[in-house]
């Protein structure tokens, strides 16, 4: 499925070329496909029972975001704020208990990290444990929500490490979004944070997953005011044959945080048409595996992953064409 996904794109990107905007023409072959095994297991590795949710300001989360950056590290990312990839911080409801961010840079094909970059957010703690549903199930997984985000964030920069681009890639998973955007909001407050704010050409978040099924229409909030960043996002969803709606950012994730301190974002949500399903099929997958804040959104071997390699793919493509000096941003 892997290799059958990317030739599709590929073929159907030259099929386009004398269509797409200018900004669609830095895409070029990469290494590899998505890998939507190892984007699974990071997602079920997250939002195991284990984890327990990864609540809010609890030993899991901590767990969760030292699970994140050792697999940071492994891919080569340096630290941002001081000498390690895990960030701490404390909240003036909390001031006792430290929490942590996960922030990592990944260099650019020159091996540097200066210069202007481009960064990708999702983020790592969901709701932990709490009322039982009708089963009897009280922890709150969250694999949608937002552990398999983190799996295909990971999975790009895989991809990125493999075929670096002319500007560095950040990686920040944030703690806390769950709770009002806290974690982005405490990094963002950081006097130290000012220079990487300034050097973000482009903020690219992923929440909730992925669809059960290949969205043929996506919303970009954060599209408005345009942006070159919408616009490249835009450009290569039609390569695929999909359309995007444009809107303001809103205060529904972290990269809201930055929308408000002049980064321009782009925040993809899947609507409601998807490609080879009818209205009550996509319906009827909606309610099989979409559990939003439920203690049901957790992974089950059943979960179909068309939807996951198209979305992680079409991200890729977004960072690879983002990350080329020949990309205006």
């Amino acid at each position: 499925m892997r290799s059958a996904i990317t030739i599709g794109v590929l073929a159907a990107a030259m099929a386009a070329c004398a269509h797409a905007p200018a900004v669609a023409q830095a895409v070029t072959a990469t290494p590899s496909g998505p890998d939507t095994l190892a984007i699974v297991a990071v997602g079920r590795a997250l939002a195991a029972d284990s984890m327990r949710g990864r609540g809010p300001w609890t030993e899991d989360a901590t767990r969760a975001a030292r699970y994140l950056a050792a697999r940071l590290q492994q891919l080569g990312a340096r630290p941002v704020f001081g000498g390690n990839l895990l960030v701490p911080f404390v909240t003036p409801d909390h001031p006792r208990d430290t929490v942590y961010n996960v922030v990592g840079v990944l260099p650019n094909r020159r091996g540097s990290t200066a210069g202007n970059v481009v960064a990708m957010t999702a983020h790592l703690d969901h709701l932990g444990v709490g009322k039982p549903d009708a089963s009897g199930d009280s922890i709150y997984n969250g694999f949608l929500d937002d552990a398999l985000s983190t799996g295909m964030i990971l999975d790009v920069a895989r991809r990125y490490v493999q075929a670096p681009g002319d500007r560095p890639l950040v990686i920040m998973f944030f703690n806390l979004e769950e709770q009002g955007l806290l974690g982005a909001m405490a990094l963002a407050a950081r006097p130290d944070a000012a220079p990487l704010i300034s050097r973000m050409r482009l903020l690219v978040g992923v929440d909730a997953g992925s669809p059960a099924g290949e969205a043929m229409q996506w919303q970009i909030m954060g599209g408005l005011p345009a942006n070159r960043g919408a616009q490249l996002a835009d450009s290569l969803a039609r390569v695929r044959g999909w359309t995007t709606t444009s809107t303001v950012p809103r205060p529904i994730n972290d990269v809201y945080v930055f929308a408000q301190r002049g980064v321009p974002i782009v925040f993809p949500i899947p609507g409601a048409t998807w490609r080879g399903y009818t209205t009550d099929q996509r319906a009827e997958a909606m309610s099989k595996f979409d559990h939003y804040h439920q203690p049901a959104d957790e992974w089950r071997p059943d979960f179909p992953l068309t939807g996951t390699a198209y979305y992680a793919d079409w991200l890729w493509s977004i960072i690879h064409a983002a990350t080329d000096a020949h990309t205006p941003l």
